[in-house]
C-alpha cells in the first residue's frame, strides 16, 4: 500500500475513534477531555498554522490529550504515523509538531529533532515523576543553549501541569493563560544581547579598534536601543562591526557585514536602519518599520560661471526672451499708431515747439520709431519726441514698465555677484543617463533593486553603468567632489546630515530625482523570540514622536557643526561681503570697446561712401 493511502487509512480510524467511542458510553471521560481542553487553551493562542499530530502507532489515538486536540475546531490538524520531525512527509516550514514521549529519558535521546526554532514543540511526557523535575530542566537548558530554541510546551500528562522553560532566570514556568509565553521575554532579568550596530546615518561608533571593543554608540538608533534594553530588562553586548557595515551576498554565496552575522545566527539584533527589501536570504527578518528615507543619486556641482559673463547667466532665459520680444511688440504698436494718425490725419504738435522736423519717409520713420522704442525700453532719455499725443501717452506707458524690467534685472544682477552662479546641474536621471557617467555604488545591496527590473529604458541603462567599488580611506563623496568622473549613490538623509557640508560648499550636487523610496527597519535572525517584544517597545517610540525628535536634533545639531568646516567658512565670508573690483564689471567694458569698434567702423563707411 503506498504511503499516502495507508496514512489516509489511520485518518479515517482516528476519526471513527474520535466519533464513535464518546457515543459508545465512555461519558466518564467528558470530564478529563474537558480539563484538558482548558490545559492546552493557552497554546492553540499561539499556533496560527497547522498543527502536525506524530503518533508512534493507532494505540496513541486512545490517549485522551490526544482526542482533545482531535476535537479543536480553530486549527487545522494532521496526523502523521512517523515520529521522525526532519523525515516526516508533511514537514513543512508551516508546521508547528506535537510529539508524545513516555518518560523524560525517552524525550532525551531525541533532542535532535528539534531543530525547527521558527514554530512551536508540543510536548506530551505519558509518565513522568517529580523527581524527574530536575532532569526535564536540564534538558530544557539544553535545548536553549544548542539550539536556542524555546517555542516548546512541555505537557506532564499525570499531572495536568502545561510548561515552559524561562532562559532567563534558568527556571521551569507553570502556564496559567494565554501570556505566560510573553511574560518570559517581557523581562529578559538583565539577559546579554548580542547587538550589532556600527557607523551609519542615524548612528556612530566609538570605540578601540586595536582592540576590537565597542566603547560608546550615540544617535536615534543608539538611543532606542538603550530604551529598549531598559523595558525588557536587558544588557546590549555590543560587538564590533565588520568591514563592510551593512553587508549581503557575495559571488562565493557567502553572506557579509550584518546580514552575514544575522544569517549565521551570530548575533541577536542590529540596532542600524536596513531598508526593508530582499537580500537574498531567508533567515533575517525585520523589526517595523521605524522611518523612511530615499535613495539618490550625486555628481560633482558644475563650475562656476566666470565673472566676465555672469551678467548674461543672472537672469533666467525666458526673461529675457520676454525682454526682447516686448520691446519688438512696442515698436510695432509705436509704427501702428504712427500709420493711424497719419491715415487719420491727426493735427500734430507745432513742431517749432518741438524742434523737429518733418518725417521724409515711411521707412525712415518706422526706423526712427524703432530706436525710440528701444532708447525708452532701456530707460534713456530720447531727444527728440514724438508728434502726437497718443503716442506720447504710449511712451509714458513704456516707461512704467521699463522700470518694471529694470529692476527685475538690477536686483537679479545684484544676486548673482551676492550668491555666485553655476552652470546647470542634471536634475533628472534622464540627463544623468545623457552625461554617461559611470555610477559608483560602495554597499552590494544598492545593485538588488536600484534599478534593476522597470521597464523604463533610462533605468536599464543606468543599471548597466552601476560598478560595486570598495570605499578606502578616501570617502566616495569625496572623490565625487574632487574628480568628478563619475556619480555616487547615497541615502537622502546622509546628504543632510554628515555630507551637509559638501552640499553647502557647492561640492557636490544631489539630483531631486531619487529612484527608490524605502520603509526602514533593525535587522533580526529568523526565527527570534525577541521580535515581538521589541516590535512592542517600537511602536510606543514610534507613537510618542521620540524617534522623530532624536531625528531632527540630529538635523538641527548638523546645521550648527557645519560652522567648524573652513572651506564652509571661507564659503559665508564670500558671499556675505562682496567686494567689487575691475573683473566684475569687465563686461561693461567689453560692451564699450566693441560699441566703439562698430562706430569706429561706421564713421569710416561714412566718410568713405559720402
Amino acid at each position: 500500500m503506498a504511503p499516502g493511502a495507508h496514512l489516509k487509512l489511520q485518518l479515517i480510524v482516528l476519526f471513527l475513534v474520535v466519533a464513535i467511542r464518546p457515543n459508545a458510553g465512555q461519558q466518564d471521560n467528558a470530564t478529563t477531555i474537558d480539563s484538558y481542553s482548558r490545559l492546552v487553551a493557552p497554546i492553540l493562542e499561539h499556533l496560527n498554522d497547522t498543527l502536525q499530530l506524530h503518533l508512534n502507532n493507532l494505540r496513541e489515538s486512545d490517549n485522551l490529550l490526544v482526542k482533545c486536540l482531535l476535537q479543536q475546531t480553530n486549527i487545522p490538524i494532521v496526523v502523521s504515523n512517523d515520529m521522525s520531525v526532519t523525515k516526516s512527509v508533511f514537514v513543512s516550514k508551516l508546521l508547528h509538531h506535537f510529539l508524545i514521549y513516555d518518560t523524560v529519558q525517552e524525550l532525551e535521546e531525541q533532542l535532535y529533532q528539534f531543530s525547527d526554532t521558527g514554530n512551536f514543540y508540543i510536548i506530551a511526557l505519558l509518565h513522568t515523576i517529580e523527581e524527574e523535575q530536575q532532569r526535564l530542566q536540564q534538558i530544557m537548558q539544553t535545548i536553549w543553549h544548542q539550539q536556542g530554541h524555546n517555542r516548546i510546551y512541555y505537557i506532564r500528562q499525570q499531572a495536568e501541569q502545561l510548561l515552559l522553560y524561562n532562559p532567563f532566570q534558568d527556571s521551569i514556568v507553570l502556564v496559567q493563560d494565554a501570556f505566560s509565553y510573553r511574560r518570559i521575554y517581557a523581562n529578559l532579568h538583565g539577559y546579554a544581547l548580542r547587538a550589532y550596530i556600527f557607523d551609519s546615518v542615524y548612528s556612530a561608533l566609538y570605540g578601540d579598534g586595536e582592540k576590537q571593543q565597542v566603547l560608546r554608540v550615540t544617535g536615534p538608533d543608539a538611543n532606542v536601543g538603550e530604551i529598549v534594553a531598559k523595558k525588557l530588562n536587558l544588557t546590549l553586548n555590543y560587538v564590533w562591526p565588520d568591514d563592510e557595515f551593512f553587508g549581503g551576498l557575495m559571488p562565493d554565496g557567502n553572506y557579509s557585514g550584518g546580514v552575514g552575522r544575522a544569517h549565521r545566527h551570530e548575533l541577536d539584533v542590529i540596532f542600524a536602519g536596513f531598508f526593508i527589501k530582499d537580500y537574498l536570504t531567508t533567515r533575517i527578518q525585520f523589526s517595523a518599520a521605524v522611518y523612511m528615507d530615499d535613495l539618490c543619486l550625486y555628481v560633482q556641482k558644475a563650475q562656476r560661471i566666470p565673472q566676465s559673463i555672469v551678467p548674461l547667466f543672472a537672469v533666467r532665459p525666458d526673461v529675457w526672451l520676454c525682454f526682447l520680444l516686448v520691446g519688438i511688440i512696442c515698436a510695432f504698436i509705436w509704427m501702428c499708431l504712427r500709420a493711424l494718425n497719419l491715415c487719420l490725419r491727426i493735427e500734430r504738435i507745432q513742431e517749432q515747439q518741438l524742434g523737429s522736423r518733418k518725417d521724409v519717409h515711411y521707412l525712415s520713420t518706422a526706423w526712427r520709431i524703432f530706436i525710440d522704442t528701444w532708447v525708452v525700453w532701456v530707460r534713456v532719455n530720447i531727444v527728440q519726441y514724438p508728434p502726437y499725443n497718443s503716442e506720447r501717452i504710449f511712451l509714458a506707458s513704456i516707461c512704467l514698465v521699463s522700470v518694471i524690467f529694470g529692476a527685475l534685472l538690477e536686483s537679479s544682477l545684484a544676486t548673482a555677484y551676492i550668491r555666485p552662479l553655476y552652470y546647470r546641474d542634471p536634475n533628472t536621471l534622464a540627463e544623468l543617463d545623457a552625461s554617461q557617467l559611470p555610477i559608483y555604488i560602495k554597499h552590494p545591496a544598492f545593485k538588488d533593486d536600484l534599478f534593476y527590473g522597470h521597464d523604463s529604458e533610462v533605468y536599464r541603462r543606468l543599471d548597466a553603468k552601476m560598478m560595486l567599488v570598495g570605499e578606502g580611506e578616501d570617502r566616495l563623496i569625496n572623490m565625487v567632489s574632487r574628480l568628478g568622473k563619475f556619480a555616487g549613490v547615497t541615502r537622502s538623509a546622509s546628504l543632510e546630515l554628515s555630507d551637509r557640508r559638501y552640499i553647502q560648499t557647492h561640492k557636490v550636487h544631489k539630483i531631486p530625482e531619487c529612484p527608490k523610496t524605502y520603509h526602514i527597519g533593525y535587522v533580526l535572525p529568523k526565527p527570534s523570540a525577541y521580535l515581538e517584544g521589541i516590535n512592542a517597545i517600537l511602536q510606543q517610540i514610534l507613537a510618542g514622536g521620540l524617534l522623530d525628535f532624536w531625528i531632527d536634533e540630529m538635523k538641527e545639531r548638523a546645521k550648527m557643526n557645519i560652522f567648524q568646516y573652513p572651506e564652509y567658512l571661507a564659503e559665508l565670508n564670500a558671499s556675505r561681503w562682496k567686494v567689487f573690483t575691475l573683473k566684475d564689471v569687465q563686461l561693461a567694458f567689453y560692451a564699450l570697446a566693441i560699441g566703439c569698434a562698430l562706430s569706429a567702423v561706421v564713421w569710416l563707411l561714412e566718410l568713405w561712401l559720402k
